[in-house]
């Protein structure tokens, strides 16, 4: 009796989980087990330029298990130059005549000087790459999302704890994809959180226009991130009514019987289509629809003011999901999960994601899965197979929106 009291329930995998948040590129050599993996959809993030191209051709080999997610992490925004605003008047006559390695070395002591904090000295700074353009980088990331019409944004967002690290180049871990730490020992130097909010807001601005979901990262920065978000929100925020006015706006049927009308936030405010059934001309929105917290383990009272309304009358406009791994944030030997017992408890049903956040594809990624799965059902008190429904549910709400 004992044995079946403490048997754990089995997983429905066939009715759908869902991985939200996964790097199996960055070991492409475990690429070639996802058809075999009892996960039914992989979202494949991007992280630097070394990845961006590996993660649309995983897509377009597995189109019915991979959701391709593109964008530059803050660990690697230092890489990016915003040249939105630079040379405006033209190059003079001076930089004319310098040659095209002096040209380099200029700009890069020009702008890794200006990102990095504390600034790294001339050597350091010259055994790092050229910085790429963020227009460049921003019209790549167009054109992987026009070919994948529900690809998301990510991984993107910021990260004070992050430092550098030593530019040395390694070979790394057999088959690992060029580009991370590949176990480097960490500098004393810092990216910015001007220059990463920077780049994150320009993705952000990406995913508005084109209308899709983004997968967000956030270490040590929970106020300055909810601020960026406030920032891309202010004056686009959801009129809605207060319950006590939604009251006023009841009116009789012809039965004698009290009907409300819709409410303002589900109504002809949000409508994308006018009376005539046309699209209105909307400008891009500098904000995504869809926002997912990935490895959310920010403290309750942060949580709390995500969903808390800006007023009693607003809503803010992007829907926000919480996802959660056991890699991440249940990790007992670091004292993760009490810390997140409550925020996942707390965090509505309906916006609730799980991802195993590995590196390789395959039975671990799975396990990693079912670990997370298993700590969504058991704090939130659901039985298994309800629990997988309700996660799959989030899921095609997180990544199709009302399309789905």
């Amino acid at each position: 009796m004992s044995e079946t009291i403490t048997q754990k329930p089995n997983i429905p995998w066939e009715v759908g989980v869902h991985d939200a948040h996964c790097h199996p590129t960055d070991t492409m050599a475990t690429i070639s087990t996802i058809p075999e993996m009892k996960a039914a959809t992989l979202a494949i993030m991007g992280t630097r330029l070394e990845d961006q191209d590996l993660v649309a051709q995983v897509a377009r080999s597995h189109p019915s298990k991979v959701i391709p997610s593109f964008g530059y992490h803050p660990w690697f925004s230092h890489f990016i130059q915003d040249d939105r605003d630079l040379d405006r008047d033209g190059p003079s006559e001076e930089k004319e005549k310098e040659d095209e390695e002096e040209k380099e070395k200029t700009l890069k002591l020009r702008h890794y000087t200006a990102v990095l904090t504390p600034p790294p000295d001339a050597d350091f700074i010259l055994q790092l790459p050229c910085p790429r353009p963020l227009s460049a980088v921003l019209q790549e990331l167009r054109q992987h999302l026009v070919e994948f019409p529900h690809a998301l944004i990510g991984e993107i967002g910021l990260d004070r704890g992050f430092r550098l690290p030593h530019p040395t180049v390694t070979e790394g871990p057999a088959g690992s994809t060029p580009g991370h730490r590949d176990g480097r020992g960490l500098t004393q130097h810092r990216v910015a959180i001007s220059h990463q909010k920077t780049i994150f807001l320009a993705q952000l601005a990406l995913a508005g226009e084109l209308k899709r979901a983004v997968s967000v990262h956030g270490v040590q920065c929970h106020g300055i991130l909810f601020d960026s978000f406030r920032e891309a929100w202010a004056g686009h925020e959801i009129p809605r009514e207060r319950p006590k006015d939604r009251k006023r706006r009841r009116r009789k049927t012809a039965a004698g019987d009290h009907e409300y009308l819709p409410d303002l936030a589900g109504s002809d405010v949000e409508s994308d289509e006018d009376e005539g059934g046309e699209e209105r001309d909307e400008k891009p929105k500098p904000f995504p629809p869809r926002i997912c917290l990935h490895s959310f383990s920010a403290p309750l009272e942060t949580l709390k003011q995500y969903l808390a309304p800006p007023t009693p009358t607003k809503l803010y406009p992007s829907q926000l999901f919480f996802s959660f791994s056991s890699t991440i944030n249940a990790r007992p030997e670091k004292g993760h999960l009490s810390k997140i017992e409550d925020t996942i408890r707390t965090v509505p049903d309906e916006n609730v994601l799980i991802e195993s956040d590995l590196h390789t594809a395959g039975g671990d990624m799975d396990d990693a899965l079912e670990g997370a799965l298993r700590l969504i059902v058991q704090q939130k008190g659901w039985d298994m197979e309800h629990g997988v429904r309700q996660l799959d549910r989030n899921w095609r709400q997180f990544v199709y929106g009302d399309a789905e």
